[in-house]
């Protein structure tokens, strides 16, 4: 049985690794800046975030931090680096579990706060960065909803094949497989 053509065929070598180290390094510098804005937007306008905003971002920085490691991981993968990358499918797999309780729990005070207040502007962050991290959950573990920076990815949607599973949940799920046996 011969194996599937692997993601990266067809691709420079090169370009590819400039494109997974660019995202991964983007990622990891959100984790810290998607809250700072968050927290800067707030305090500008004088409200001092609640815990609806906080909890939100804190979920969508999390989202974040798997979202770095998958970059990172299919970077290992297209280097060789092997151990790298069953380490860190390791950890996202470990993570998805506990990313989901805290964007269940986050979303619980998003709507919280949005009954008990109003849309506020902590209501508004919230329930914006609660959102964001949805997608960011969706993205990495389940369908890819990122198509606009790759040609591939791109031609691939305008040709009505649809979205793409998300690399990681691929990564994940295969992972799994392989421990239950």
């Amino acid at each position: 049985m011969q194996n599937p053509p692997s993601e990266f065929a067809g691709r420079d070598r090169a370009e590819l690794r400039r494109h997974l180290t660019k995202y991964w390094k983007m990622e990891a510098g959100n984790v810290l800046l998607i809250p700072a804005m968050g927290c800067a937007m707030l305090w500008s306008g004088d409200v001092t975030p609640d815990v609806a905003a906080i909890a939100a971002m804190t979920a969508c920085s999390l989202l974040l931090v798997i979202g770095a490691a998958a970059w990172r991981m299919a970077l290992a993968g297209l280097d060789g680096d092997t151990a790298l990358a069953e380490k860190l499918t390791t950890a996202c797999a470990w993570a998805e579990w506990p990313s989901l309780a805290v964007l269940v729990f986050a979303t619980a005070m998003a709507t919280a706060s949005v009954v008990e207040g109003g849309w506020r502007p902590n209501s508004f962050a919230a329930a914006g960065f609660t959102l964001m991290g949805w997608l960011e959950y969706v993205n990495y573990y389940h369908v890819q909803l990122q198509n606009f920076d790759s040609a591939i990815d791109l031609k691939r949607l305008q040709a009505g094949r649809g979205l793409r599973s998300a690399h990681l949940g691929r990564a994940v799920r295969a992972w799994r497989t392989r421990r239950r046996r």
